[in-house]
């Protein structure tokens, strides 16, 4: 499915204008593009878009020829809420600085447009140990960091952790997860709960040291968004309507006079007696 993404990005921008910005962009936090798509169909503003859809338009965003800029100048990336989050590596930077290829061209003899080549056929592997393979990979594996995205629309049950923080637990596909967030961000989840009918948090975070069926998330942060309600035309009952008043109905026109009868006097041939001949 084709779709033009610039509108999506100028959406973005419009959303977390701290953040993003087509003219003078800021080099995004390392794991922030998960932390976004986590928000689609959440944040009140990406409704309508699929993680799909807010990948594709990060990926032109962070390949422009200004976004490469500002990494190539290195210093701080920055996340949604405008704050330094991490540091450009110097690697980082080089790979910005380093020109894109464009694809290679060929001319038609006797034309003098250019013609992209056709892709070559994929070459045929043969079969393959695949858990050999699997060995293989997971040794060369590099460093990174894994970033987790809770979703819940009800309150957890809490407990004090410190005087600062509270501690709740969420199920999530099988999985207990630990999350220990601030006073601050506590205060914001009861608030949605009491405050609004369907609201829906997403809860981002690192994985942390293991417990008993699950993990803790470490260095939590909390995003709370209302649910509007959504009318079900079907389920509306129906106003009742006003009855209709019912008129008298039209009186019969009187009926035509009858035509006057009139007297004709009647001839009578008693008594005549014919002429003479």
């Amino acid at each position: 499915m084709s779709y033009d993404v610039n509108p999506i990005i100028d959406r973005l921008c419009e959303t977390f204008p701290v953040c993003f910005n087509r003219s003078t962009p800021k080099p995004l936090r390392i794991g922030l593009g998960e932390e976004v798509m986590a928000l689609a169909g959440v944040h009140p503003a990406l409704t309508d878009l699929s993680r799909t859809m807010i990948r594709r338009s990060l990926k032109v965003y962070t390949g422009s020829f200004a976004y490469r800029k500002a990494v190539a100048a290195g210093g701080p990336r920055y996340g949604l809420d405008g704050q330094p989050a991490g540091e450009v590596t110097p690697d980082q930077q080089a790979f910005a600085k380093t020109p894109r290829k464009k694809p290679e061209a060929t001319t038609s003899p006797g034309s003098d447009e250019s013609t992209s080549l056709p892709p070559s056929p994929a070459p045929k592997l043969p079969p393959i140990d695949r858990m050999a393979l699997l060995q293989e990979i997971i040794a060369m594996a590099i460093p990174g960091k894994l970033d987790v995205t809770l979703k819940i629309n009800e309150l957890p049950q809490a407990k004090p952790a410190s005087a600062q923080t509270m501690l709740f637990a969420v199920q999530a596909d099988g999985r207990t997860v630990v999350v220990e967030v601030k006073n601050k961000m506590w205060n914001n989840l009861k608030a949605a709960a009491e405050n609004y009918p369907q609201w829906v948090a997403a809860i981002t975070g690192k994985m942390g040291e293991g417990v008993k069926g699950g993990f803790r998330l470490e260095n939590p942060a909390v995003q709370v968004f209302e649910k509007k309600l959504k009318l079900d035309a079907a389920a509306t009952p129906a106003e009742p309507k006003a009855p209709v008043p019912q008129l008298p109905p039209a009186p019969a026109p009187p009926p035509a006079p009858a035509a006057p009868l009139i007297d004709r006097p009647k001839l009578s041939l008693k008594g005549r007696s014919d002429p003479p001949s």
